[in-house]
C-alpha cells in the first residue's frame, strides 16, 4: 500500500483498483485469525522457575501540552508502583500520529534510571500535532510493564493581530466590517470584534465562527459613532486585537404610529389602540411607542411607554373621572423618539363629586333659632353640579331634604327647635348621582318662652276673595313687649317652612294672616317675647316655674312644651289648655307648672307637693315671695334636681296614672283616646268628623310628631282646615294644640 501510495490505517478510503482492494479485505482478515489464535499462548506458556515477575505499571500517568513561541511540548507526570521493586527503572515511550490514532513510524524511547523520578519532559514537538504517550517500569534486565498509552494534542501557536481593518458600509443599526489574516496564523478557529460607542459605554463583542474574513454587527444605534477592532483566535488562546476603526451609524426619525383611538372603560381609565407605522428594510428600527396625555387643564403632563414596538394597545390608568384628556403618540429608538401623530381627544366616565369643603355653620338668629351654613364647592365635581341636597333634622330624627342651586353656596335654616342637637348632611350632586356628604352638627341654645293661654284660629275671608287666619289669645301672665306669630301649613311629612310674623305691641290681643294655600289646614304658634323686669323675683318665679313645668311635667326633647311637638313617642306637655280640670286659670304658678298640678289628681304620694301648688298659688303670692326669693335657689339647686330626676319618675309611675286624661304616655306614641279627653273641648264634637280619640290614633304619633316639629314649643299652636278631600282628618277642623 505504500508503493502504491494508498494511504492507510483505519479510516482509509479504499483504492481504486477493485481487485486489489479484495486482496488487501482478505490479507487483513487472515492477520485477524492469526491474532486471535497466539493471543492466548502468553498465558499457556510456562515461565522459567526462575524469572522474576514484572512489576507493576506506574499510575495515575498525566501528560500535558504547551507551544510557547511555536515550539510545543509534552510533560508527563506519574506515581511510582506499590510496592516500589527493586532495581526500579522507567521507560517513556511517545511516537508521532494521526487524528485517528495511526502510528506510521516506530516509537522514542527515554529511559530514566533514577526511580525517584517520577516526571518527564518532551520537547521540540510541532505545534497542533498528536502523540502517543506511555510510561513503562522495568526490574532486571527483561521483565517490563507499561502504562495505558494517552493521545495527547500539542496546542497551536497564538495568532498575530488581523490586519488591515475597514468599513464595508453602515446603515442606522448596522455596520459591515472586513480584514486580512494575520501574519503569524497558524490555525484560527475563530475572529472576536470589539466594539463600543465612542465616549464610553459597555464593551461588546460578536464571535465570528467559522472563521470569515468579514462581519456585519447588527442591532446598534442610530446616529451613534461607535470603535471597531478585531482579534484572530486558535486553540491555543487569543491573540492580540487589531489597530481600531471608527465609524458613525446613519441617523434615523421614526415615523409615528397611525389610526390612534381612544375608548373610556370606566371612570379612572382610558383604552388606545393604534396601528404600526410602515418601516422598510434597513430605514431603522423603532423599539417602542411612547404614548404623551395631558388633561383639559393642562397642569400636569405624563408620558407612557410601551416595552418593544410589539404592542399595539395600551390601557392608561389613575385618571380622573369625568376629565377630557388629549392624548398623542410617537414612536421610539434606542437614542431619540419621532414626531407625534395627531392629538386624540377622549373623557373619562364620570363619578359623583367629592364633599362640598370648609362647611361652617353659625347661629344667624337667636329667638326663634335661625341657622346660616355656608361651604365652597368639592375639590372634584367630574362635571356640572346639577345641584346641593341638605338633608337636615333632630339627630337621630325625621330628615328633612332640600335642593339648593349648584351655584349658591349659602342656606338658611327654618326655625328650630331650641336646645337640640340638630345634624345636617349636605351633598353635592352630578349627573352620577349624590357623592359623599359633608356633616356637620349643631346645639340650639335654651330659650325662655311665654306661652299666652285660650288661642283661637278662625278661618275667615280677607279683601278681593282672599282666605285669612284670624288669630286670637289671653294676655299671658307674664310681662310681654311683642308677639311673635309662627304659621305654616299642615303636613303629614313636614316639607314647608314656618312662616314669622312680628307684632311689637305688647297689648295686641289678635292678629291676622292671610294665607297662600286656603285649601290646606295650617299651624298657628303664639309666644309672647319676654320684658325684662327689675322685680328681682319675678325671674326667679319664671324660672322655677320653667324648670318645674318642664321636669314634673316629663321633661322631654319631644315636648311642646319645650318646642316643639315631639317625634312620635314622648309626652306632650300643656298649659291648661289641654286640660279643664287642671289648677284655677288664676292661679299665678298655672302657666309656669304646666297648670296640670292639681292636687286633687295627683294623689296621696304628692300631697306635699300639691300643697305647695296650693300655697304658691294662693293670693298671698306677695307674702310668699319673698320668701320664694329665697326658696327658688334651693328649689333650682336642691329640690328641681329631685324632682328631675326623683320625682319625675313618681310623677311617671304614680302621678300620670291618677292624671289619665292629661300625661298618658300613650299620648306620645299614639295620640290614644287620652288626648281625646285631655283635649276635648276644642277637639270633640262634629267638627273633627268623629273625634280624635280613634281617628288619629294610629297616625299622630307617627306622622305628626316628625311633621309638627320646629319652634312650636312654648306657644299656643291651632290647626284650622277646611274643605273636603284637603282636610286629612275629613270635614272642618278647628284644634288647637298648647304646648
Amino acid at each position: 500500500m505504500a508503493k502504491q501510495g494508498i494511504p492507510s490505517g483505519p479510516g482509509a478510503p479504499p483504492p481504486s483498483n477493485v481487485a486489489y482492494s479484495s486482496f488487501v479485505d482478505e490479507v487483513a482478515g487472515r492477520l485477524q485469525i492469526l491474532e486471535d489464535t497466539v493471543s492466548g499462548l502468553n498465558s499457556v506458556m510456562n515461565r522459567c522457575h526462575h524469572q522474576p515477575p514484572a512489576p507493576s505499571p506506574p499510575t495515575n500517568v498525566i501528560a500535558e501540552s504547551a507551544t510557547t513561541d511555536n515550539v510545543s511540548s509534552i510533560v508527563v507526570r506519574w506515581d511510582p508502583p506499590q510496592p516500589v521493586p527493586d532495581n526500579l527503572q522507567y521507560k517513556v515511550y511517545f511516537a508521532a500520529v494521526d487524528e485517528s490514532g495511526y502510528q506510521p513510524q516506530g516509537e522514542v524511547v527515554f529511559r530514566i534510571c533514577d526511580a525517584t523520578q517520577t516526571s518527564a519532559s518532551i520537547t521540540d514537538l510541532s505545534p497542533r500535532a498528536h502523540y502517543q504517550v506511555r510510561v513503562g517500569t522495568v526490574a532486571g534486565v527483561v521483565t517490563e510493564s507499561s502504562s495505558t498509552p494517552q493521545v495527547i494534542e500539542t496546542p497551536d501557536i497564538i495568532p498575530s493581530a488581523p490586519q488591515n481593518l475597514r468599513i464595508e458600509g453602515t446603515t442606522p443599526n448596522t455596520v459591515t466590517l472586513r480584514w486580512d489574516t494575520p501574519d503569524i496564523a497558524g490555525v484560527v478557529s475563530s475572529y472576536v470584534l470589539y466594539y463600543r460607542e465612542d465616549g464610553g459605554g459597555p464593551q461588546m463583542t460578536e464571535t465570528v465562527d467559522p472563521p470569515t474574513m468579514f462581519y456585519t454587527v447588527n442591532d446598534l444605534s442610530e446616529g451613534t459613532r461607535y470603535k471597531f477592532d478585531v482579534a484572530a483566535k486558535s486553540n491555543n488562546g487569543e491573540g492580540p486585537r487589531s489597530i481600531p476603526v471608527e465609524v458613525k451609524t446613519i441617523d434615523f426619525n421614526p415615523p409615528h404610529p397611525l389610526d390612534l383611538n381612544c375608548t373610556a372603560m370606566n371612570k379612572t381609565s382610558v383604552l388606545l389602540t393604534w396601528n404600526k407605522p410602515l418601516v422598510l428594510p434597513g430605514d431603522g428600527i423603532i423599539r417602542g411607542f411612547n404614548i404623551n396625555y395631558t388633561d383639559e387643564r393642562y397642569r400636569d403632563f405624563f408620558l407612557f411607554k410601551t416595552p418593544t414596538a410589539e404592542f399595539t394597545e395600551a390601557v392608561i390608568s389613575s385618571l380622573e373621572p369625568a376629565t377630557v384628556y388629549y392624548f398623542q403618540a410617537s414612536s421610539r429608538t434606542r437614542k431619540t423618539f419621532g414626531g407625534g401623530g395627531a392629538v386624540v381627544m377622549c373623557q373619562t366616565k364620570a363619578d359623583s363629586p367629592s364633599k362640598p369643603r370648609n362647611v361652617q355653620i353659625e347661629l344667624s338668629r337667636l329667638d326663634p333659632p335661625q341657622l346660616t351654613i355656608k361651604w365652597i364647592p368639592p375639590y372634584h365635581t367630574y362635571g356640572p353640579l346639577t345641584n346641593y341636597t341638605l338633608h337636615w333634622g333632630v339627630k337621630n330624627g325625621a330628615l328633612r331634604k332640600e335642593k339648593i342651586e349648584p351655584y349658591r353656596l349659602r342656606w338658611d335654616s327654618d326655625y328650630l327647635d331650641d336646645a337640640t342637637v340638630h345634624e345636617f348632611k349636605l351633598f353635592a350632586v352630578n349627573a352620577e348621582g349624590f357623592g359623599e356628604p359633608a356633616i356637620v352638627q349643631f346645639t340650639t341654645p335654651k330659650r325662655e318662652t311665654i306661652v299666652p293661654p285660650n288661642v283661637t284660629v278662625d278661618r275667615v275671608k280677607g279683601p278681593n276673595n282672599t282666605t285669612m287666619l284670624r288669630v286670637k289669645w289671653d294676655p299671658p301672665n307674664q310681662p310681654v313687649k311683642g308677639y311673635r306669630i309662627l304659621y305654616r301649613k299642615f303636613e303629614w311629612v313636614y316639607t314647608g317652612r314656618w312662616k314669622l310674623k312680628e307684632l311689637n305691641d305688647p297689648n295686641a290681643l289678635a292678629t291676622e294672616i292671610v294665607v297662600d294655600e286656603p285649601n290646606y289646614s295650617h299651624i298657628v304658634v303664639v309666644r309672647g317675647t319676654a320684658k325684662r323686669r327689675t322685680n328681682p323675683n319675678f325671674p326667679m318665679m319664671g324660672q322655677m316655674g320653667g324648670q318645674m313645668g318642664n321636669q314634673m311635667i316629663g321633661s322631654s326633647s319631644s315636648v311642646m312644651g319645650g318646642g316643639r311637638m315631639g317625634q312620635g313617642n314622648q309626652p306632650m306637655m300643656g298649659n291648661g289648655m289641654m286640660n279643664n280640670g287642671g289648677m284655677n286659670p288664676g292661679n299665678m304658678m298655672n302657666p309656669m307648672m304646666g297648670g296640670n298640678m292639681n292636687p286633687n289628681n295627683m294623689g296621696s304620694p304628692m300631697n306635699n307637693m300639691g300643697n305647695m301648688g296650693n300655697s304658691m298659688g294662693s293670693p298671698n303670692m306677695n307674702n310668699m315671695n319673698p320668701q320664694m326669693g329665697n326658696m327658688n335657689p334651693q328649689m333650682g339647686n336642691n329640690m328641681n334636681p329631685q324632682m328631675g330626676n326623683n320625682m319625675n319618675p313618681q310623677m311617671g309611675n304614680n302621678m300620670n296614672p291618677q292624671m289619665g286624661n292629661n300625661m298618658s304616655p300613650q299620648m306620645g306614641n299614639n295620640m290614644s283616646p287620652q288626648m281625646g279627653n285631655s283635649m276635648s273641648n276644642p277637639m270633640d264634637g262634629p267638627n273633627m268628623g268623629g273625634g280624635m280619640n280613634q281617628g288619629m290614633r294610629g297616625d299622630m304619633g307617627g306622622n305628626m310628631g316628625g311633621s309638627i316639629s320646629g319652634p312650636m314649643g312654648g306657644g299656643g299652636m291651632q290647626m284650622s282646615g277646611q274643605g273636603q278631600g284637603q282636610n286629612p282628618f275629613g270635614g272642618q277642623m278647628n284644634m288647637r294644640m298648647q304646648g
